[in-house]
């Protein structure tokens, strides 16, 4: 499988954005990270409910721990709701919801692959560097395992759905930088 090299550039691009640099270098403003998580949250809960994935797999859900973390920063900070969202969150819940119409699961797991795989893979860098505990970063049981199971749903022909998700959250990061 090549999913992996064939998505790496648009991954590359969203890693490069200014949000993402921020995330990564711990000078992230906590508002900022709080509005970022409810914009995830947003994501990955529909996400979360639109696609199939085996039982065994279920820890690889992230919803239930992002708002843990919503919920402590806004304990921490005194953070109200959100009230506005950036566009390409709308956009990517739409986007979502349509291959979902389309019964096209693979979509969905491609997305899945880029935003979960993204958390497994580099989260245990932003939790160190971001506000709050960061329980969205956390995995119950073997992470390995669970990769290598979910990898086992994956093939090449989800490479252009993955790409679309890079281009979501790179135009999320460059939202969230203005």
């Amino acid at each position: 499988m090549e999913l992996k090299k064939l998505t790496w550039a648009h991954h590359q691009a969203a890693e490069r954005r200014k949000f993402a640099k921020q995330l990564i270098s711990g000078g992230i403003d906590p508002f900022t990270y709080y509005k970022f998580l409810n914009c995830q949250y947003i994501v990955y809960e529909m996400l979360e409910k639109l696609a199939i994935i085996p039982p065994n797999l279920n820890a690889i859900y992230r919803a239930p721990r992002i708002l843990k973390d919503i919920e402590e920063l806004g304990e921490i900070y005194g953070f109200d709701d959100i009230d506005h969202y950036p566009e390409s969150v709308g956009r990517c819940i739409s986007h979502m919801q349509g291959l979902s119409d389309a019964d096209d699961n693979d979509g969905l797991l491609a997305h899945m692959y880029v935003r979960h795989f993204g958390e497994l893979h580099g989260g245990q860098i932003i939790k160190a560097k971001t506000p709050g505990a960061g329980v969205m970063y956390e995995f119950e049981g073997d992470t390995k395992v669970l990769i290598a199971e979910f990898r086992e749903l994956l093939h090449d022909g989800m490479a252009d759905e993955a790409k679309r998700c890079f281009d979501f959250a790179s135009e999320l990061f460059d939202e969230l930088s203005k």
